[in-house]
């Protein structure tokens, strides 16, 4: 008589049975119905919408990690992503030393030590999709994690601007200075890349698994980037705040389905 042991929610042939693949997509699918309805939502309640997206879009990720990159990883990535972030942007609160001086306001709700409590939520998101997306473009060790870097930050860039429009947060370091870069400094965008280059180094992103789905990240991608463009041209008084995030959006999109055609 054989024992058999239940590793969690994977077939004998390999990779998650199909009613856990579906969590990620059912939160993903959530997070775009916010985003499609948030241009001609009730202004009064943009707010709650926009906390909804934000962790539609977290537990997407994470149900992701947890399906196709197994516990371990997963709560070790949750740790380091969660931590590292919110630990940077609580100092750079009470000091602004890392990132610029940056006015938060409560439109998001709840805050500890000056943070809004989504703030971590979204550098999580993004990092994590940037981690899988890179991935497929590049598999080299040296410069997997740079790729997941450039386009994470890019992302970043990119939310950055519309929550500034948005008036959730504000630069008090760069008022009435627009530059293609974003609405954000220069240099906080650099001190954001070698900080996501941090977390995808100390969370092991190059793990040698390569039974993973790229499906729903690299569609969480390319929505945000559509949403931002709609949004720079809609919405936004000026175009060129976003015009940088996009176009790395597009070089990484455009790199990513080249890889994906390349390797088919």
């Amino acid at each position: 008589m054989s024992i058999r042991v239940y590793r969690g929610p994977h077939r004998d042939s390999g990779g998650p049975t199909a009613g856990f693949r579906t969590i990620p997509w059912v939160f993903f699918a959530l997070g775009v119905l916010g985003t499609t309805l948030w241009p001609i939502f009730p202004l009064d309640r943009k707010d709650s919408l926009t906390f909804f997206i934000v962790f539609f879009l977290f537990v997407a990720t994470t149900a992701h990690a947890f399906i196709w990159w197994g516990m371990a990883w997963a709560a070790t990535f949750m740790v380091v992503s969660l931590g590292i972030s919110f630990s940077a942007l609580a100092i750079n609160s009470a000091t602004g030393f890392i990132l610029g001086d940056i006015n938060y306001t409560y439109r998001l709700g709840f805050q500890l030590l000056y943070v809004p409590f989504v703030t971590p939520l979204i550098w999580s998101s993004a990092i994590y999709i940037g981690i899988v997306i890179s991935r497929r473009i590049s598999r080299a060790v040296a410069m997997s994690p740079l790729t997941a870097a450039f386009a994470t930050t890019g992302l970043l860039i990119a939310l950055d601007a519309l929550f500034v429009k948005a008036g959730f947060h504000s630069w008090l370091t760069w008022i009435d200075k627009p530059a293609l870069l974003g609405l954000s400094p220069i240099t906080a965008q650099l001190v954001t890349f070698v900080i996501v280059l941090i977390v995808m180094l100390l969370s092991g992103q190059n793990s040698k698994n390569d039974r993973y789905s790229t499906r729903m990240p690299i569609l969480a991608y390319s929505w945000i980037f559509v949403f931002t463009i709609f949004c720079a041209r809609f919405l936004a008084d000026s175009f060129n705040n976003f015009l940088v995030a996009i176009l790395v959006m597009a070089y990484i999109i455009v790199a990513f389905v080249y890889k994906t055609i390349k390797g088919n």
